[in-house]
């Protein structure tokens, strides 16, 4: 498979420079290899390296001490891999941060190859710079079995881990379904907490979208329906209206988002969601309807817009300079082993607060299909990154998708603006809430409108991007002098690391890591 890919690298750095012709439409740059499929992936804070993980199975060209491993720290600045242990296997694993910036992984599948079953189990990881650290298990399990769950972090900093399946399947049922939350780390007794909305929402329930909101409490949505559940009484609040269109949950996978948070509109919250497919058929056809809605809204309504095409499996990311991505996928069948044809390479810019009809730009189309088990997320440089595509049960290096290893750049349109960066030369490294604070920039217009924002890119798996979170910062720029406000609590922004993004005329500078929490 290495000699595959080796062969395409004249035909990537080609087309690379034609993408660098339409500068304006963005610019794909393959950059390197995985080594393992990326499924999975997560940034590791304090640091510019990138967590990838995939299902233990026969794909992975990685190996520690002469035996398969299925995880990697991928380092940015180097585009090169360190091998991390699998002591579980990870197979459709959830994820996100603890408030000191552990990453954690949990849920996952059956034993294989010579690695335990995951489906209960917790796998922590302290970042470094050292090339020292490595996948740690935690001395506690899961309450109950988890194949396909989400994780959302609360205002505490506790991470909410939502539904699942008690064993890898096609479609969830009553007698597989896990219709139930548990919190970690624990409070009080712990344990699983029945949760009715999940058998409610069956069959089409699994990687349930959920979203923190500002007053606390979550936006939870499975198949077609959503509702606010209470994270004080742990109960569920309000019932909010069915999205129209399709289920919107794998394996008729869509996507969603919280659009970025910003003060001058206190932070009310918008939800988006895109995709989805309208059956099992292998005919289906991916679903070209996004809905936005305002779940704090007196009348919460779905309102509807299009997309140029539909998209099955989309990846929503959001973007440095407050914008929002929407990419790979295909354009028919269903999410699963083999079960979609028909990629969709051309990504979609999306914005958030152009008017309704003006906010969808098609951008340069990859030459990559990234189909199942495809990632995307905004790394520090700003920019975006897109791995993976594992459509097969078996992988090899044949069929119309392969498994694919390779590793790309996405330079989102307004990095072409003719403006440099602008630069954080200074900014603190922990901050509180509320907190005011300085930050020490270059910036490089003679009219530089500055604005600022802290983003957590989530844990990204099967077109779910957990606890995925930007936050607009209150701004003053005066004279070189840029003063910065915190957001209020932990409703607006969970504690823990987020990279920090200054934004001089559009174009974001590269970030910096910075922590959040405390009063």
């Amino acid at each position: 498979m290495k000699s595959l890919y080796t062969n395409l690298f004249p035909i990537l750095a080609a087309a690379s420079l034609v993408a660098g012709q339409s500068a304006k439409l963005g610019q794909w740059d393959f950059v390197g290899h995985s080594g393992v499929s990326t499924m999975h992936g997560i940034l590791s804070p304090g640091t510019n390296k990138v967590l990838f993980i995939e299902r233990v199975e026969l794909a992975t060209e990685v190996t520690i001490n002469g035996k398969p491993t299925y995880t990697v720290e991928y380092d940015l600045d180097t585009n090169t891999i360190r091998p991390l242990t699998t002591i579980s296997n990870t197979f459709c694993s959830a994820g996100g941060y603890l408030m000191n910036g552990t990453v954690m992984n949990l849920g996952g599948a059956e034993s294989s190859q010579q690695v335990d079953q995951g489906f209960n189990k917790i796998r922590m990881f302290t970042p470094c710079n050292d090339a020292k650290c490595d996948w740690w298990a935690n001395n506690a399990d899961l309450s109950v079995l988890r194949w396909y769950p989400s994780v959302e972090q609360l205002a505490d900093g506790t991470l909410f881990v939502l539904g699942g399946a008690n064993k890898g399947v096609a479609v969830n049922d009553a007698a597989t379904n896990v219709p139930s939350y548990e919190l970690f780390p624990p409070k009080g007794k712990g344990g699983a907490i029945p949760i009715d909305f999940l058998t409610e929402t069956l069959p089409y329930n699994l990687y349930p979208s959920v979203h923190l909101l500002p007053d606390s409490n979550l936006f939870i949505m499975a198949n077609v329906k959503s509702i606010i559940f209470d994270t004080t009484t742990f109960s569920k609040k309000v019932d909010l209206p069915v999205i129209p269109g399709p289920p919107r949950h794998y394996p008729l996978t869509g996507g969603s988002v919280i659009l970025p948070l910003d003060p001058a509109n206190n932070y009310e919250p918008e939800i988006l969601v895109c995709g989805g497919a309208d059956s099992l058929k292998a005919t289906s056809k991916g679903e070209n309807t996004c809905g936005r809605i305002k779940p704090l809204d007196k009348t919460p309504m779905w309102y509807m817009e299009e997309m140029p095409f539909g998209r099955l499996m989309p990846d929503i990311a959001l973007l440095s300079d407050g914008e929002v991505m929407i990419l790979n996928g295909c354009l028919k069948g269903t999410a699963g082993f083999g079960k979609g044809t028909d990629p969709v390479l051309t990504p979609i810019l999306y914005n958030p607060t152009a008017k309704k009809g003006a906010r969808m730009t098609q951008l340069q189309p990859s030459y990559i299909p990234r189909m199942y088990h495809s990632i995307a997320f905004t790394v520090p440089s700003g920019q975006l990154l897109v791995s993976g595509s594992n459509p097969n049960k078996n992988p090899t290096g044949e069929g119309p998708f392969p498994t694919d290893f390779r590793v790309e750049i996405f330079t989102p349109p307004f990095f072409f603006t003719g403006q440099p960066q602008p630069l954080i030369k200074q900014a603190p490294g922990e901050i509180k809430y509320g907190q005011k604070f300085e930050v020490e920039i270059e910036t490089y217009s003679d009219k530089p409108k500055v604005s600022a924002n802290i983003l957590n890119s989530g844990f990204v798996t099967h077109s779910t991007h957990m606890s995925q979170r930007q936050i607009w910062l209150e701004t003053e720029y005066k004279n070189g002098k840029l003063s910065l406000t915190a957001p209020p609590n932990g409703g607006v922004a969970p504690p823990g690391p987020y990279l920090m993004f200054v934004v001089e005329n559009g174009v974001p500078s590269k970030a910096v890591w910075i922590m959040l929490g405390g009063k």
